[in-house]
């Protein structure tokens, strides 16, 4: 059943599985539908959709004296406008000092400097022609940015996982976790004429070929040991997104392909499996920023709990624990988010995020 909203005399209609908005109920169904029997993005419906932005306003809450807004922009590989516009109570829990801090923690504004290097990744991306650099012009204003310019020819300085490269990283991570060839992929859950349509695969627009589904699991870029490879798809399995219920290791959008091609180029460089759970969740941060800020305060403000991750830090067994268990099902899926995280907020009458969330494509 889908949810029905009005907002100034307008219906729109809600698909409460994957959450995307459509003016005409019909759409509303398709999508319902499509996501209770594959379980996946359907790129020709959610093209269709509309932005929630677009159709509810932001609220203002009347906790007591002190008004706190905190803006965080640019965040351009979620689309987001992260606003928080609230009064709050002046007590330690919600006093500005403390929403201050658990936004650092989540989004540190130094990021997250990684051991995690390119090299020549993106030129076989080009050679291979998943990337054509002509198409990639058209998203970036008419020219190749800095930062992507300096990687085409070979970049081996280590990542660093902030605002301003959230979304160039996206978009590099995104065909290379598509088209990358591994044993794996061979299990998606997925068949061959899915491929097209899904929000990745169908999505990916920037390659030779219109359709990213021709390159899918079909260029040598990176190349994983077995070992390298169980543990990749282990961890792809266990790590979720807040824009669907598909795990990483389910390529149905954006984001899955490209977390997937993180953690490939990581294992590929050594990396443990810990070490992936916490790359997994430093990435998933900054590219859905309202999602992991909520759940860092719902796992302060009801289970005081301190948020497991900081730039330098190093995790302790308890900290890596629940860093695998923030990534799992129960919190980084849409449903595991929606019930888990939002709906337990709600209860606490506490402030409202908004933004424009993690968009699936391009």
């Amino acid at each position: 059943m889908v949810k029905k909203i009005q907002k100034e005399n307008k219906n729109y209609y809600q698909c409460e599985i994957c959450g995307y908005y459509y003016e005409s109920e019909g759409l509303a169904k398709e999508c319902e539908k499509w996501c209770q029997e594959c379980k996946s993005c359907n790129l020709e419906i959610i093209k269709q959709s509309i932005g929630r932005e677009e159709i509810e306003k932001r609220k203002v809450f009347n906790f007591g004296s002190l008004v706190l807004g905190v803006l965080l922009g640019g965040l351009i590989g979620s689309s987001a406008v992260f606003l928080m516009n609230y009064k709050l109570e002046s007590n330690k829990q919600t006093s500005l000092s403390f929403v201050q801090q658990v936004v650092a923690n989540v989004l540190p504004r130094e990021g997250f400097k990684t051991k995690l290097v390119l090299g020549d990744a993106v030129k076989k991306m080009v050679d291979c022609g998943v990337i054509d650099l002509e198409k990639m012009k058209k998203i970036y204003n008419g020219q190749i940015p800095e930062y992507f310019q300096k990687l085409i020819n070979g970049y081996y300085e280590p990542l660093v996982i902030d605002q301003e490269t959230a979304n160039y990283l996206l978009n590099i991570f995104w065909p290379l976790g598509l088209s990358n060839k591994t044993e794996f992929n061979k299990n998606i859950p997925f068949t061959e004429k899915d491929l097209p349509y899904l929000a990745s695969t169908g999505g990916w627009w920037l390659g030779k070929k219109d359709n990213g589904a021709e390159y899918f699991n079909k260029c040598e870029i990176i190349k994983l040991t077995p070992k390298q490879e169980e543990i990749v798809y282990e961890v792809a399995q266990n790590t979720f997104r807040p824009c669907c219920d598909n795990s990483t290791f389910a390529q149905d959008c954006n984001h899955g392909s490209a977390l997937l091609g993180a953690l490939e180029l990581a294992a590929s460089q050594g990396y443990s499996k810990d070490e992936l759970y916490k790359l997994a969740l430093q990435l998933n941060s900054f590219w859905f920023p309202q999602n992991y800020v909520k759940i860092a305060l719902y796992k302060k403000l009801v289970e005081n709990t301190d948020w497991p991750i900081h730039a330098g830090s190093r995790e302790s067994s308890q900290e890596l624990a629940l860093i695998k268990e923030i990534m799992s099902v129960k919190y980084s899926s849409i449903s595991g988010y929606l019930q888990n995280v939002e709906q337990k907020l709600a209860k606490l009458n506490l402030p409202e995020f908004q933004s424009s969330g993690g968009s699936c494509g391009l």
